[in-house]
Parts: structure tokens; sequence; C-alpha cells
């Protein structure tokens, strides 16, 4: 009970706390330091320089911004880091380095991330960019991880018992070598087996495809790089399912899940819980509930989201992606948060791109 109302909390801050307040404990000067600021600009060009590398507003933090609404053709001048407007008719493709005449794509932190896939595949992001993002993946995969082995260490006593009772290597070594390949039952309930697994692998390929710049923003369409990325996450989530199983951090090595036989009432006869199943229903039936959601979130909640800012209505039409709500808590995000278009609560804070752009 304590461990579900703490991350029900932990939801709600994700939900309701916005990364652009952050902002004020690193430094940045606030709107009136920046009016006073800009009102010098005439007599010191020194004064411009707002926006040093690490201070300029990225679209991947600050999604709740439409393009219109910030300076996306703003540049640093190669030469002298003063910050200055770039010309109308200039282009986020690609700018020329000053003294060489060669062009550089632009980082994926300055680019809306609803545009992201279509540059990597247009070839209009740099290749680095657009590659697979290992470590936050990892990071997010693991934070999921621990919660769900937290969640049973913390609700089941029997796994609390086998963990903590005896040599823990030699138990997980013999539960690994006590799984049943040969049978497809596991003896869990059904709703475990055919709803909670399927979700767990679901919220591991959403967790993938968020990180996969090539697929993060494609949105369910019959197109190679769909289902290029789809099947990508497909068998991310088949690592991670192999892994709950018999890994180091699974239900072998915390639970001791195949080591012993009893009698289960539940299943009306002797069994030691272990079985194919999961290891087929997790990424099967997660790469069909994904495939699910990309369709509920294509018909149904880019039509909502788009009529509404207010967060409350946001947070509850979560509960129609409900994997991919939650694989967004794994990157801090809000739940209703989307790479494939901006989603706008109604609670904003000041930045400095919105000074400028009033200025």
């Amino acid at each position: 009970m304590k461990f579900g109302l703490g991350l029900g909390v932990f939801a709600l801050c994700a939900a309701f706390c916005h990364p652009a307040k952050a902002q004020s404990f690193f430094g940045v000067p606030n709107r009136a330091e920046l009016n006073s600021t800009s009102s010098q600009s005439n007599s010191d060009p020194q004064a411009l320089t707002l926006n040093p590398p690490g201070t300029m507003l990225r679209f991947a933090d600050h999604y709740h911004l439409l393009p219109a609404e910030a300076d996306l053709n703003a540049d640093v001048d190669a030469q002298t880091g003063v910050f200055a407007p770039s010309d109308a008719d200039d282009s986020r493709e690609g700018k020329p380095d000053a003294g060489r005449g060669e062009v550089r794509p632009p980082a994926i932190q300055d680019v809306p991330p609803w545009e992201v896939s279509g540059m990597c595949t247009g070839g209009k992001l740099d290749r680095k960019d657009c590659r697979f993002h290992w470590w936050p993946a990892f990071r997010e995969q693991t934070q999921y991880l621990f919660i769900e082995t937290g969640w049973n260490l913390a609700t089941n006593t029997h796994v609390w018992e086998a963990t903590t009772h005896g040599h823990w290597f030699q138990n997980w070594m013999d539960s690994v070598e006590g799984f049943k390949f040969s049978r497809w039952n596991d003896a869990n309930p059904i709703s475990d087996d055919y709803v909670g697994h399927p979700m767990m692998g679901a919220i591991s390929m959403d967790i993938f495809i968020q990180n996969y710049p090539r697929g993060m923003s494609i949105e369910a369409q019959n197109t190679k790089e769909y289902w290029h990325s789809r099947l990508w996450a497909l068998l991310w989530a088949t690592v991670y399912s192999t892994q709950w199983k018999l890994g180091p951090i699974s239900e072998a090595s915390f639970g001791n899940t195949g080591k012993d036989t009893a009698f289960d009432k539940n299943a009306g006869h002797k069994t030691n819980g272990t079985g194919v199943v999961g290891l087929v229903i997790t990424p099967v039936g997660g790469w069909v509930w994904t495939l699910g959601e990309d369709f509920v979130d294509l018909h149904l909640l880019r039509y909502a989201d788009q009529r509404t800012t207010n967060p409350f209505l946001l947070f509850g039409m979560g509960f129609a992606n409900p994997c991919r709500s939650f694989a967004n808590l794994m990157r801090f995000k809000a739940p209703w948060y989307r790479d494939s278009r901006p989603v706008r609560p109604h609670r904003t804070w000041p930045t400095m791109t919105d000074a400028q752009v009033k200025e």
C-alpha cells in the first residue's frame, strides 16, 4: 500500500511539475533582468549573450511551446558567440559554418521532437543524433525494473522471505535450472498472464521507441519506418522479458520462482510457478498492445488533447494510453507528453525565449 501511494505521488509530481521552472535554479536571469538587459543591447553587443550553450531553449524539454511561440531561426555567431536572430529566410536544416562554407545539420535538441523522425529519414540531422539512445533507454528500463521488483518485494511475503534467506546466488541458479521450458502455463492468474504481462511488454516497447529518433515521432501508419521501429521495439521487449524471468534481477533471483515445487490451489496441482507463457506473451502481447495504443492515440487522443489545455483532463486521457503514459513517467515527462505533436497544459512558466519573443 505504501509503495502504491508513493508511486501515485510520483506520477502526480511528474504530471504537474514543469521542467522550465527548474531554470531558476541554475542562475538563469528572470524576466525583469532580461528586459533591462535587452534595453542595453544597442550600446553593448555582449549584452545579448543571454543564451550560451546549455541555457538555450531545448524543444525536447520545453515541449509545450509551439513553433510559432519560439524563435526557431535563432543562431549563435560562430566567431563571437553572440546570440543573434537569423534572417527571415534562414533554415533550421543546416547553416554554413563561418570561414569554411560547410553546412552542419542542427542538433537534435534544437528541433521540435515531432520533426525528428522525418529529419532523420531525410538525412537532415546528424547521423549520430539519429542513433538509438542507449544510456537514457537503459536508465528508464532499469527504473521500471526496480519498480516491478520493489512491488513484488513489498506486496508478496513469499518473495521477500525467499530472497532474504539462504544463499542468494545458488538459489538463483537453482531457480533457473528448474524453469519448465516444456510447459506453457505457469499457474498465474489469467489477468497476470494475458493482461499484466502484455502491458509490461508494451511499456518496454514504448521506452525503446521514445529513445529511437527514427521512430519516436511516427504515428500509426503503414510505412517502412513505422514497422521498422516497432519491430526493433519488439526485440527490446523480448530481451527484457527474458531478463525478467531468468536474469540477475528477475523472478528467479528475487523470489526464487522455479526452485521449489508446491501445491497451487488456484492451479489445482503441484507447480514451481514457471512456464513459457510469460516469455512469449510479454513481448508478443506487448507488441499488439502498443499497436492498439498507437491506433487510439492517432484516431482519438490526437483530436481530444488539441481541444483542451486542462491538465486534469489531459491526465485522465492518459488512461486511454496507459503504457505510453507510464513510459513517459520513466523519463520524467508528463503522462500526456507526445513526441509526435505538441500537447500544452494551461500552466506554463516564463522562459528566456518567451521574454525575447515579446521584446
